[in-house]
């Protein structure tokens, strides 16, 4: 893996965490 990929992903789950929380908060 490289590690330009990897940081990809890391800030794609971040997007997926924030979009939760907000799901989360707003309901």
């Amino acid at each position: 893996m490289l590690p330009k990929q990897k940081k990809q992903s890391g800030i794609q789950l971040q997007g997926l965490v924030c979009q939760c929380l907000s799901n989360g908060m707003f309901r």
